[in-house]
């Protein structure tokens, strides 16, 4: 059973940053789901790659449309993969508990429904300006 579930309100209306989001939700549960100590090393180095590859995106992507917030937005990204290096160095101690992924998820969740909704307002408007002025 499912630990992260998807929701439709998640959605930030960019495809890829949405299929991003989603594919985080299932690595995630595959992290929680772990059966072994070496599932968990390997899951969680999944859902680290993922994560670092996703930011990396958006950063791109935002920069390329010149968004105001980047610099705090990248610094958000920074603290959470440092979050999530720290449940990754708990899981190769064999000091993991389930919480420590819940947490992080969680914050993450807060991201999307925060600072991603926000790019996506700032990216909404900065087409359409775009639209109008051609």
């Amino acid at each position: 059973m499912s630990k992260f579930i998807w929701q439709n309100h998640y959605r930030i209306g960019n495809q890829i940053v949405d299929q991003q989001h989603q594919q985080m939700f299932d690595l995630a549960n595959q992290l929680v789901q772990s059966k072994t100590q070496a599932d968990l090393a390997e899951n969680a180095m999944r859902l680290y790659q993922h994560v670092r590859e996703h930011f990396q995106y958006e950063e791109a992507f935002m920069k390329e449309h010149g968004y105001p917030d980047y610099q705090k937005h990248v610094k958000a990204h920074d603290l959470m993969l440092d979050k999530l290096v720290d449940v990754s160095d708990k899981i190769n101690k064999h000091d993991w508990q389930q919480q420590d992924v819940l947490k992080f998820v969680h914050e993450w969740i807060s991201h999307i429904l925060e600072e991603d909704a926000a790019f996506n307002v700032y990216f909404q408007a900065h087409s359409a300006r775009q639209t109008v002025d051609i």
